[in-house]
């Protein structure tokens, strides 16, 4: 996120005015919701027919305790991704071909194995990496020699009993790959399709916040491009169908403004959607 489009200046002021006010059924949900799909007319998703509740376990009414849940949440890697890129070494990109990104022996030698093109080295490797992949699903692998996309940090994510929503900061520069192991996978790519994993069934999705309206545009011009690339291992009818739920844009100032908060929420320079 930009300097002045981060957690501490834009997502946590606005996004606990909108927390406070906790109505049951949360109509600024709705209206969130409606804000960002109208920046994809006849892609982004419809509104759910029910947003749900906040669940007190995520959205706790107490601000100091909203990191880690609400703010900066972290979400694991999605698991089909992690299966392809262990089914598919050739594709990735080792940087560091003597201790492959490794500091400990174990993850040196196994990554080694992995990349060595030695068919039946990579077999072993590959075989280990699913044993272990599958025994430690919950946790997906954090720091383990097969997990070659880290854990993300999402912005803001707040989780009804019908609803996972991201909201995310848009990259003036562009998304950041996900991981550098597949650099043509991006970031805001990566977190829809953790957002998928997350809602477990429930209506899911992806905002981007933005400061002004040209951001938001460029920002989808570069997602659009970028969808594809992040997911070799998707067939074109599962990316089409995540595509609908990347809804599109909002500027925090419209946030403000349609959704009945105090102008205090953001700053004074910040100038308002055209």
């Amino acid at each position: 996120m930009g300097d002045r489009n981060d957690s501490l200046t834009r997502v946590q002021p606005i996004f606990d005015a909108l927390l406070d006010q906790r109505s049951g059924g949360d109509v600024w949900l709705s209206e969130l919701w409606g804000m960002a799909a109208s920046t994809r007319p006849g892609v982004a998703l419809s509104k759910p027919a029910d947003f749900g509740e906040l669940l007190d376990v995520e959205t706790t009414t107490n601000r100091t305790d909203r990191l880690g849940t609400v703010y900066e949440r972290v979400v694991p890697p999605p698991t089909a991704f992690l299966r392809w890129l262990l089914e598919n070494p050739q594709r990735m990109q080792v940087r560091d071909p003597v201790n492959f990104g490794g500091k400990s022996d174990r993850t040196q030698r196994w990554r080694r194995k992995l990349f060595s093109g030695d068919t039946h080295l990579v077999t072993e490797a590959q075989e280990e990496a699913r044993r272990q992949l599958g025994k430690r699903l919950a946790q997906r692998g954090r720091n383990k020699w097969w997990a070659f996309e880290g854990f993300a940090r999402v912005d803001c994510c707040v989780v009804t009993n019908r609803c996972v929503l991201f909201v995310e900061g848009s990259h003036p520069e562009g998304p950041p790959p996900s991981t550098l192991w597949f650099p043509d996978r991006t970031q805001l790519w990566r977190n829809v399709e953790a957002a998928k994993e997350l809602a477990s069934g429930r209506a899911f999705a992806v905002i981007l916040a933005v400061e002004r309206e040209p951001d938001g545009k460029t920002a989808l011009t570069s997602a659009a491009s970028s969808r594809d690339d992040s997911y070799p291992h998707l067939d074109a009818k599962q990316r089409t169908e995540l595509d609908r739920h990347l809804l599109g844009f909002v500027t925090w100032s419209q946030i403000v403004a349609r959704c009945g908060l105090p102008p205090e929420c953001l700053s004074d320079d910040l100038v308002p959607m055209e």
